[in-house]
């Protein structure tokens, strides 16, 4: 039994050293991530478990995890999230222009990242293309086209830039007053009107007139 149980042992120890160097390559690349993608280079599900209760790995949400090393941060869980909704995706597939899922953190939580306004990182807000379900009850996931070009992968997933998310807080019925202060905090961080008017211009005629709408009753530049 002696023998048995060292055997075991020295098998785990043998195991544990094999992955390591996996985990910390894949936290080192992607920050947060996911079972899936530990699964694409080689790491089990048992090895992230066994990671977890040797205190190397926190585990975020089902499926998620950060190295234990790292300083925690009120954005992980919404990296997490975000993660979550292709979770066998890697972070620079994501990105590539020519890949764009659609899939992105905006409205209030944005606002709340980028710091403007007064808003809360949760509810966790996310648009997509799609219909996307979670079992993530802080999230919300709301159908709307984003084009890639009003997204930043700053904080190691997608969230829309000050322009896109000013016009999703008006889409969203937020109080007016609150995106009046958004807007005024966007400006003095560089806000891109041109790209502003752009987006609004884009959006359908009646999302369209609601923005415009709101924007006079602020008391905004014109758009």
């Amino acid at each position: 039994m002696c023998r048995k149980s060292s055997l075991i042992g020295y098998n785990w120890n043998m195991s544990r050293q094999r992955q390591t160097p996996f985990i910390d390559s894949l936290s080192a690349s992607e920050g947060v991530f996911t079972t899936a993608q530990a699964a694409r280079v080689g790491i089990s599900r048992s090895a992230l478990a066994k990671a977890c209760n040797a205190g190397k790995l926190v585990r975020l949400a089902h499926g998620a995890y950060r190295s234990a090393a790292v300083t925690s941060s009120p954005a992980d869980e919404i990296a997490a999230a975000w993660k979550l909704t292709s979770p066998e995706k890697m972070l620079h597939e994501r990105m590539a222009y020519d890949a764009w899922d659609g899939i992105v953190v905006g409205g209030t939580t944005a606002a709340s990242l980028i710091g403007i306004g007064d808003f809360f990182l949760t509810p966790i807000c996310m648009y997509a293309p799609r219909r996307l379900k979670t079992r993530n009850p802080d999230v919300r996931i709301s159908v709307r086209q984003i084009s890639r070009e009003d997204v930043d992968f700053g904080c190691g997933f997608a969230a829309t830039k000050p322009e896109r998310t000013i016009i999703d807080l008006v889409l969203d019925d937020e109080e007016l007053s609150l995106v009046r202060d958004a807007y005024h905090d966007a400006q003095e961080k560089g806000l891109d009107l041109k790209r502003l008017r752009a987006i609004v211009e884009g959006l359908t005629p009646g999302r369209a007139r609601k923005v415009r709408r709101a924007f006079e009753e602020c008391n905004l530049h014109d758009i």
